[in-house]
């Protein structure tokens, strides 16, 4: 039972990490924090006379859904005092690899009876992926 309760924390693990792991860079200034914040996804769609107060740059990894990273980036703009939130951009990037090689060897006779030794390699390589979204910050004069 106790190595099942092992796997059991780790896979917890996974999943808050996955469901937080929401990297927020932000820089700009700071106001008291708001209650709501107007969502736009173009510049041009605010009608409303407004000043830039910042830009921010949310990462993740591709296991973490958009629509987490959204909110988590209304979440900082009502923090930081924000009126509204342009989102200027989505991508997805390679942030890296990761190799695993393995080396087995194996002892054993030829026909003959001579020793031989017998080696077998195997690798595997996998791409992480990451999300990211940019966003820029208003407040409304």
């Amino acid at each position: 039972m106790e190595n099942h309760s092992k796997y059991i924390i780790a896979g917890l693990f996974v999943l808050l990490c996955l469901s937080a792991c929401t990297k927020i860079d932000y820089i700009g200034e700071e106001y008291p924090p708001t209650t709501h914040v107007d969502l736009f996804f173009d510049i041009d769609d605010v009608t409303r006379e407004h000043k830039v107060m910042g830009n921010l740059i949310a990462t993740a990894d591709d296991g973490v859904s958009t629509e987490k990273m959204q909110k988590k980036i209304i979440e900082k703009a009502m923090k930081k005092g924000a009126d509204a939130v342009v989102i200027m951009g989505f991508e997805k990037y390679q942030s890296g690899e990761s190799t695993t090689y393995r080396e087995t060897s194996e002892e054993g006779k030829t026909k003959k009876g001579t020793s031989k030794t017998t080696t077998t390699a195997t690798s595997s390589t996998s791409v992480k992926e990451k999300k990211q979204i940019k966003a820029v910050f208003l407040k409304y004069l």
